[in-house]
């Protein structure tokens, strides 16, 4: 019995030791990033009111001068303390749509309409992108942006960009603070967003990071960030990020959306006394972001199960701050840890018989998903799904594949001897 458990017992420490290797790179660190996402969309950790945030969702229809100067009124009226574009102040048609096109009059018209609105609405975010130049040996001049000075780190891993290659006229950012709104392009599923980037050399914000300071009244210059640590922003609020400056989403906190002809119908019975049907109290003292949501532009993959647009993952990253559920992995020890014990128990598994260890490997892996519901309900703390089944299905296929042991190596009474002829005849 011990010559067996022993093998057994090195076998699963190689194992172990093997799938905690491999669940470290594609594609198995896959599986434990959509398990992360799916334990904080079943097991949200503690937060009794909705994020301060509020996501107005606007279509392909809703991209013009006056439906940007519309949402901007509208958010100065219902008192928010952030008014963010998600969309980038730009318009292939003159009125905005996929529709006939207007006057150039009224083009014009428009546009002075919304310049005028966005100087007066307190705090104005817009949208940019960076990008790459037509040229690559060209090197573009440096234009003037929102920087962040107190970095620490390998500067190398945050992406770069060395352009602007999308942004609102100047007319509509002199009065406005800028974010940009790069994600990576090869991750998905889409986990993470980040916080900071880099334009020629220097680290700059982006939307989701630009929203949050305004919202805390701060600056850039109460911003500091250390690469593999965290993000502070002030005094009080720290978060998590990664070596290239992003920061792990959950996606499992709840925030405010309504549709835009929605919010401005309750514009419209605010002016006139009448209750808004919308929901629109809740935009005092928060975020109020503007992006796409409609289907086309649903396009990643946030291993949730359901894709998301950028507007959306933006506005789940901006509540994960403001809320502070931020998403962590349990620690490398928890790992060793589900290693030594399957180790110490697989000294007993080959003298357990083949079903049983069928219903222990099912009912131990059902029990596991709960526990780790339960536990980032706690503590907001992500454990690993590869390892852990990994292992259970390795040491359940490996007894299965084994022969059942002899009689008196599992312990058993052997079975009476036959009674012999003399004792017959007695």
């Amino acid at each position: 019995m011990f010559k067996t458990g022993a093998q057994m017992f090195l076998l699963v420490l190689l194992a172990g030791f093997f799938l905690l290797r491999e669940s470290q790179q594609a594609p198995c660190s896959t599986f434990d990033e959509r398990f992360a996402a799916w334990t904080a969309l079943n097991g949200p950790a503690r937060r009794p009111d909705r994020a301060p945030l509020t996501l107005v969702a606007i279509d392909d229809n809703h991209r013009g001068p006056l439906d940007f100067s519309l949402f901007a009124e509208t958010s100065k009226t219902f008192h928010s303390d952030v008014t963010a574009f998600g969309e980038i102040l730009e318009w292939d048609h003159p009125n905005g749509s996929q529709g006939g096109e207007r006057p150039k009059q009224f083009q014009l018209q428009y546009e002075n309409i919304l310049q005028d609105t966005l100087l007066r609405v307190p705090k104005v975010l817009l949208a940019a992108r960076l990008g790459w130049p037509e040229d690559p040996q060209s090197i573009p001049p440096l234009q003037e942006l929102p920087l962040i000075r107190k970095v620490a780190g390998n500067l190398r891993a945050i992406p770069e960009w060395t352009v602007i290659e999308r942004e609102p006229k100047e007319e509509y950012r002199l009065p406005a603070s800028l974010g940009f709104v790069n994600l990576p392009a090869d991750s998905q599923p889409l986990q993470a967003v980040p916080l900071v980037l880099r334009y020629q050399g220097e680290v700059v914000p982006t939307l989701v990071l630009q929203s949050i300071v305004m919202w805390k009244k701060l600056s850039l210059d109460d911003v500091s960030v250390e690469l593999g640590s965290h993000l502070s922003v002030g005094d009080k609020l720290e978060i998590p990020i990664d070596e290239a400056g992003q920061m792990r989403v959950n996606f499992g906190v709840p925030w405010n959306e309504i549709a835009f002809d929605d919010l401005v119908l309750a514009k419209s019975q605010a002016d006139a006394k009448i209750k808004p049907a919308a929901p629109v109290d809740r935009m005092a003292g928060g975020i109020t972001l503007l992006a796409r949501t409609d289907a086309p532009v649903q396009t990643i993959s946030s291993g949730t199960g359901r894709k998301c647009s950028e507007g959306q993952l933006f506005a789940a990253a901006i509540a994960t701050i403001q809320k502070q559920a931020f998403v962590r992995r349990a620690p490398y020890w928890f790992d060793l840890s589900i290693i030594g014990i399957i180790a110490v128990l697989s000294l007993w598994i080959p003298q357990r018989k083949k079903l049983t260890m069928v219903t222990a490997g099912s009912i131990t892996i059902i029990v596991y998903g709960l526990s780790a519901i339960a536990f980032f309900a706690e503590k907001a703390i992500w454990v690993p799904i590869v390892l852990p089944v990994g292992l259970i299905l390795f040491t359940v296929a490996y007894r299965l594949a084994t022969p059942n042991p002899s009689a008196t190596e599992g312990g058993e009474e052997a079975p009476a001897e036959p009674a012999t002829a003399s004792r017959k005849a007695e």
